[in-house]
């Protein structure tokens, strides 16, 4: 009993070893012990996004990350990088968290419309951009987000106009702007503001100049009566700067004013009012910065402004590297090209037109291209899905076998033990019921057969003698022996010679 003992142990030792063979084992740190955090990856992500992914994969590993979690902030990082095939894996991690239980919570199923929104700006795809932000309007008017539904709804209008809607894109900006003029609580104004901006620039796009300067000036107007007041718009939104960030927050709104009004005037001739509010423009905190001064390129450009326009462009240069095969270059290009034609360097500017057109025409291709992106990024995810389904079904089987091999051994140890105690509980039997016989042969009474008696005594005294021989003995065949001394004790002749057998 105790070598079956020690067999079932030492299979179910075995069993447990082949259950967790394919699981990796690694030393896990403490989660205090390390900084790779979401919080760190996510202040670094958009300028460094290569670390900020490293640092995600690391939180992920030592469990301060939550799987689904951690795709999600991949995702994020993924739309700053404007590698197309990054905007594709981004795309496909958030529509698999939208079929997963992470978009379950209200704001994670927010963000994860939000990123899809961006993706599809980024790509300049105005169908997907109009899809996503219709499920991101309805989703946001199912929670009762008036306000955020009021700004997805001024996206739609923007894309409206770039798919050749323009009437009933511009109607609805007009109709969020409505909606939310006039009031006085931070959310609302801020809404209004990015709704009114992105008026401002499909009207630029429309060449729509004379009703761009009433909307720039109301901007002004509200970035410097909320500067003045700002505890007027107190909401305790998420939105809401901390009150030593105001003036940079209304510097920013302002700035940009300035820039659509300077770009306006410059467009219309009234060159006074384009320096002026360039001039503001420049004098600014965010004017200062290069990527203040590349938005002011074109109007540098209308006013004949080439010296400063060019040596911005050589900043710009310097800084990309290598790193020439975008839109940015192509503009430098061609504003190159302007320059050259207005100073009277035709070869020159022929140079700068001829690669103006060939960077075109190769980010015309690559535009084409990314439909065959991605497919190309479906059909991986896709292999990637089947291996996994493929792995999750291998390892299902194997500890379907296992589980079977670990029955199949708990039944067998069952039936061992069942036998044994049945052996055990006959025997005993046995035993009772040869002494009852002895004691029956002995009384030898009228009872039983003379010969059944002699031939018990026969065995009982000398049980190496065989049944045929005792039969022989008391001259009997063997089968009337063994049918009489059945009927007589119920026990077979070879049973109760056993018994007395040492």
């Amino acid at each position: 009993m105790k070598r079956l003992l020690y067999t079932l142990l030492i299979s179910i030792a075995v069993l447990t070893v082949s259950c967790t063979q394919n699981n990796k084992l690694y030393h896990e740190p403490h989660r205090s012990d390390t900084l790779y955090t979401a919080k760190a990856a996510m202040e670094i992500y958009a300028y460094n996004p290569e670390r900020a992914l490293l640092i995600i994969d690391s939180a992920e590993i030592v469990g301060n990350l939550k799987s689904d979690h951690a795709s999600f902030l991949r995702a994020r990082v993924f739309t700053l990088t404007y590698e197309r095939e990054r905007l594709d894996s981004a795309r496909y991690i958030c529509m698999n968290l939208l079929e997963s239980n992470y978009t379950k919570n209200p704001e994670n199923h927010k963000a994860v419309l939000d990123v899809l929104v961006t993706i599809s700006r980024m790509k300049h795809d105005n169908e997907q951009l109009l899809q996503w932000a219709t499920k991101k309007a309805d989703f946001c008017r199912e929670q009762g987000d008036e306000v955020e539904v009021l700004r997805t709804e001024a996206e739609i209008g923007v894309t409206l106009t770039h798919l050749g809607r323009q009437d009933e894109g511009l109607q609805k900006l007009d109709y969020v702007i409505s909606q939310l003029d006039g009031i006085r609580k931070f959310n609302e104004m801020d809404a209004c503001i990015i709704a009114m901006r992105r008026k401002v620039n499909v009207l630029v796009e429309l060449g729509q100049y004379e009703e761009i300067i009433p909307l720039a000036q109301k901007i002004i107007e509200k970035t410097n009566d909320y500067e003045q007041h700002p505890s007027e718009f107190h909401d305790d939104t998420s939105r809401e700067p901390e009150l030593a960030d105001v003036p940079d927050y209304c510097d920013f709104y302002r700035v940009k004013c300035y820039a659509y009004l300077a770009q306006v005037y410059a467009s219309t001739g009234d060159i006074i009012n384009a320096r002026h509010y360039l001039t503001l423009f420049e004098q600014s905190r965010y004017g200062k910065t290069l990527e203040g001064q590349m938005m002011i390129t074109p109007i540098m450009c209308t006013l004949g402004d080439y010296d400063k326009m060019l040596a911005i462009y050589d900043d710009t240069e310097q800084r990309m590297g290598t790193d020439t095969i975008n839109e940015i270059y192509s503009s430098i290009l061609h504003d190159r090209a302007v320059a050259a034609k207005a100073r009277g360097n035709y070869t020159q500017a022929f140079d700068y037109m001829s690669r103006y057109a060939s960077l075109r025409q190769l980010l015309n291709d690559q535009l084409q291209q990314s439909e065959a992106h991605e497919y190309a990024a479906r059909y991986r995810a896709q292999e990637q899905q089947i291996e996994i389904e493929r792995q999750t079904m291998q390892n299902r089987m194997q500890n379907i076998i296992i589980l079977a091999m670990f029955i199949a051994l708990l039944v067998s140890v069952f039936f061992y033990n069942y036998t044994v105690y049945q052996k055990h509980k006959l025997a005993a039997r046995n035993t009772a019921l040869v002494r009852l016989i002895d004691e029956r042969a002995g009384l030898n009474s009228l009872q039983n057969d003379s010969r059944v008696s002699e031939a018990c005594k026969m065995l009982s005294e000398k049980p190496e003698m065989s049944v045929s021989a005792v039969a022989k003995a008391v001259g009997l065949p063997v089968q009337s022996l063994q049918k009489l001394f059945r009927e007589q004790y119920g026990m077979g002749l070879t049973e109760y010679r056993m018994s007395h057998k040492k």
